[in-house]
């Protein structure tokens, strides 16, 4: 089979091309359709499903362009990080309680801590790119995936699809684990070890003039974070829709920006470390504007576009090399959230921090908003929602640029 389609005509490998390319839009649809119909599917998750069908079809003799699907995931992810950005209030942060704003710091601070100390244990066992994967580590921990395959991108290039792979990979098993124990069993475990408080969550009313700033910031984007695919929340009317098509051309502007740069300092375009700086700090920056920010849709787009950016990431590695650095990476990002996990409770033992202040902190750190509601509900307590988003918003923020600095720096090493 593979003979016959080395000495296949070229439109049959433009052909393919084109119908991969086309897969890579359009399957991720099809897969969300499935998570929402079939319970097993919803718990697996969109991305860890688009990763697997990309390896499928990554091991098929399909004689399609694996360097352009590539090209265009990477693309993809790049508008999609500063549409994630736009739609979060970073400015909510100042009407967190000071135990939220401590146990957040602390869960950043072990990120830190438990990336840089990883680092230098992989290192010692002959583990390449660990500068990499601690980067990577730092980000993810901090605020979510999204940050994760930023960093990966920053650091690594063109060359950055395997690890990215693998690390997606290893961070479903792994994160999944957890994140089954945190709606089960971990609740009791973090109420004996560190009490229930009564420190509130975000400040009293009658510490601020208002709380609108807190619930701008929570309530504008808690329907998003609780459910990251909610097409149907995104107003259909010709002003909204406008208002949405300049927003993603703003988006796609911040990419512009970023390969301008790229170009400007690297004369190519072969690497990505401007391109993501640039899209993650201008996302932030634009998030400060209120009618960007309120725009409905872009939070919703952008995570679709990390699907297909999973979908085509998976479809253009090398199996065989996925397969060698599976293992490795699994065993780091399993001892990291462990670490991580284990470093934050001990501090907020340490600090005073309460069970629930402590659990949707971590929460917020190790998963990003889309998580807050599900652990707030199994921990019995909703007005956590509200400062667990806050905080993974913060997160998410800052994660990208945290990560490729810690990288970086250890490259050093």
């Amino acid at each position: 089979m593979t003979a016959l389609l080395a000495t296949a005509p070229a439109w049959v490998g433009t052909m393919c091309t084109v119908l991969a390319l086309l897969f890579m839009l359009c399957m991720p649809a099809f897969v969300l359709w499935l998570t929402k119909k079939v319970k097993f599917l919803g718990f697996i998750g969109a991305i860890a499903l688009c990763y697997l069908l990309g390896i499928i079809i990554s091991v098929l003799p399909i004689p399609y362009d694996r360097g352009l699907t590539e090209t265009v995931s990477s693309v993809f992810v790049a508008i999609a990080i500063p549409l994630i950005l736009f739609t979060f209030d970073i400015t909510g942060v100042r009407y967190l309680a000071k135990k939220t704003v401590i146990s957040f710091s602390l869960v950043i601070a072990s990120a830190l801590v438990v990336s840089v100390a990883s680092f230098f244990i992989a290192r010692a066992a002959g583990l390449p790119d660990s500068n990499v994967l601690a980067g990577m580590t730092t980000g993810l921990y901090t605020g979510g995936t999204p940050n994760m395959v930023a960093i990966g991108k920053a650091l690594l290039g063109e060359q950055s699809t395997t690890v990215i792979a693998s690390a997606q990979i290893s961070d479903f098993f792994v994160g999944g684990i957890y994140f089954l124990l945190i709606l089960t069993v971990i609740k009791p475990i973090y109420k004996k070890f560190l009490g229930e408080g009564t420190a509130p969550s975000v400040v009293k009313e009658s510490e601020a003039s208002e709380l609108t700033p807190i619930q701008e910031a929570a309530e504008s984007h808690a329907g998003d974070a609780a459910e990251e695919y909610n097409y149907k929340s995104i107003p259909r009317d010709r002003k909204s829709v406008l208002k949405l098509v300049g927003v993603i051309l703003l988006a796609i502007g911040c990419l512009g920006v970023g390969a301008g740069l790229e170009i400007l300092i690297n004369g190519s375009l072969d690497g990505s470390l401007y391109i993501i700086l640039a899209v993650s700090i201008l996302g932030i920056a634009f998030s400060f504007i209120k009618p960007i920010r309120r725009v409905k849709g872009p939070y919703q787009i952008g995570q679709y576009l990390i699907l297909i950016f999973s979908l085509g990431l998976s479809m253009s590695i090398d199996i065989s090399e996925l397969a060698r650095e599976i293992l490795p990476t699994l065993c780091f990002f399993a001892c990291s959230q462990i670490s991580v996990i284990l470093v934050h409770l001990l501090l907020c033992k340490l600090c005073r921090i309460d069970a629930g202040t402590a659990l949707i902190t971590s929460t917020a750190g190790i998963y990003g908003p889309p998580f807050i509601a599900p652990v707030a509900n199994a921990y019995g307590d909703r007005d956590l929602i509200a400062p667990g988003i806050i905080c993974g918003t913060l997160g998410l923020a800052i994660g990208t640029l945290l990560g490729w600095g810690v990288g970086a720096l250890l490259a050093l090493f």
